[in-house]
């Protein structure tokens, strides 16, 4: 146990002041731990690790420190190496390096094991009933790593038996909501951060949580209320701003959000998060000539008038305009040294694109890619170059990448049929083809053959799957015709 009457605060001196000359100090294993716990909570987890190893030297077999090593590996995702160093650790009954094991055991999908460990702990900690608050900490704590997991189902259940215990534990309802919100039930993510609110009525993040699912429930009144109720807490909080004026823009109310920021600009006109906050309200919005305006504002405030940020901002918000020979010449105005930019590459690929230069544009692309990996916007602009091609293979190749890592990106899955249609890939289009539901399909259908004939409450899925299989043979036979 850690001495309680260390000073924190004259330790931190004390070692800080040795680090700055250069000496080295020898410390009990309790003020390492505090000074670890420190730097973590601050998080300068460098520092951390730095006296845990330290600490470990001087003290090899102190349990405490012990257990920070292993939460060190665990929270790094070194799970076998954590496994493999907990195996020194001889206070097997804490239920910190319980929990820790047993994260270990379910990231490694080692979960008959994980789940042996559960059920032991579970029977000893039944069996007396001082042991309540204990049992309480253990299945909470669990519930947390069921999250973090992402099975959503055994969180909820454990954290719900944790409220059995003690009903007054704000973590708990808080990851109650998140387990239900990441189900996609909003109702009841909405009902926990309620009783949170109840236990806590000032809790900030309560408030913007709630307002972020009322949003997400197009309730767009309760979360502006929400919202509102946070920034009483934390007055000028820029994400809660930012989110009110997005609920505002959402219900409608497009002069209000803008007036809603502008209140906060004035009060400081060059802090830069509140630039960036009423500039995107402007972009979301699509006030291109006000989008211009501050940035004009920006560069007779800070002296900037050819940086690489404000000049491919302008070259975009004028690609937005459809204003070209503007959006060239920013673009031109961008010094060597700046080239070598994911901005600058996407700009370059768009002015090309827009010119029907799609050669320079793929390239451009591609040059994009290779910065930006796995980046869908990227993926889907290299489809489109390609379909401009005809290079349909490639379109194809790039869409199902595109579908991999995102498979609700919009209108990617239609694309994708498209061009297996082009293509004449019969199998592919068919399972494609499974993915569809009955208006996606009658729409597919009707841009096809260009009219509006097909109608989903007219027209049976089979008869809509013949008609675009035929549609698609005769393109094959047109196409083996042509070439």
């Amino acid at each position: 146990m850690i001495d309680e009457n260390l000073n924190i605060y004259a330790l931190i001196q004390k070692y800080e002041q040795a680090i700055a000359f250069g000496k080295k100090l020898y410390l009990d294993a309790e003020e390492f731990v505090m000074l670890a716990e420190h730097y973590n909570e601050t998080g300068d987890d460098e520092a951390a690790i730095q006296l845990i190893e330290e600490g470990l030297i001087m003290h090899s077999t102190n349990p405490e420190l012990m257990l920070l090593k292993a939460k060190v590996l665990v929270f790094g995702e070194n799970y076998e190496a954590a496994m493999e160093y907990m195996k020194n650790i001889t206070d097997d009954e804490d239920i910190e390096f319980i929990l820790l094991k047993i994260e270990a055991l379910l990231h490694l999908k080692r979960d008959d094991e994980a789940m042996k460990l559960f059920d032991k702990t579970v029977d000893e900690l039944a069996k007396d009933d001082e042991n309540k608050d204990v049992f309480c900490t253990f299945i909470s704590e669990l519930g947390y790593i069921y999250n973090d997991l992402d099975m959503y189902d055994k969180a909820i259940v454990l954290l719900n038996e944790s409220l059995q215990i003690d009903r007054n534990n704000p973590e708990v309802y808080v990851d109650l909501s998140y387990s239900y919100e990441m189900k996609g039930d909003f109702e009841k993510a909405i009902e926990y951060n309620n009783q949170l609110l109840d236990l806590d009525p000032y809790a900030f993040d309560g408030w913007v949580n709630i307002g972020k699912l009322y949003a997400m429930c197009d309730n767009f009144d309760k979360a502006i209320d929400a919202f509102d109720f946070a920034l009483t807490i934390k007055e000028h909080d820029l994400s809660v701003l930012k989110m009110k004026a997005f609920a505002l823009l959402m219900k409608g109310d497009s002069e209000q959000a803008v007036r809603v920021v502008k209140e906060y600009t004035t009060d400081s006109p060059e802090d830069a998060a509140l630039f960036n906050t009423l500039f995107e309200v402007y972009e979301a919005m699509e006030l291109y000539d006000e989008m211009l305006n501050l940035l004009e504002k920006k560069v007779e405030s800070c002296n900037c008038a050819h940086c690489k940020d404000i000049t491919i901002k302008k070259a975009f918000i004028y690609l937005a305009k459809e204003d070209l020979p503007n959006a060239k010449e920013q673009f031109l105005q961008i010094p060597d040294k700046d080239k070598n930019s994911l901005e600058y590459y996407i700009l370059e690929g768009e002015l090309a694109f827009y010119d029907n230069d799609f050669s320079t544009a793929e390239t451009a692309y591609l040059k994009a890619a290779a910065v930006s990996e796995d980046n869908t916007e990227i993926l889907d602009k290299l489809a489109n170059i390609s379909v401009a091609q005809e290079k349909f293979e490639q379109a194809a190749d790039y869409l199902e990448q595109l579908l991999e890592i995102e498979p609700d990106f919009p209108t990617a899955k239609a694309r994708l049929a498209f061009v297996l249609f082009e293509i004449g890939a019969k199998k592919p289009f068919d399972e494609i083809m499974e993915q569809f539901s009955i208006e996606e399909l009658c729409a597919l259908l009707n841009s096809i053959e260009g009219n509006d004939n097909a109608n989903a409450d007219t027209c049976s899925r089979e008869e809509v799957l013949v008609r675009l299989d035929e549609a698609r043979a005769n393109r094959v036979l047109f196409k083996n015709m042509k070439y």
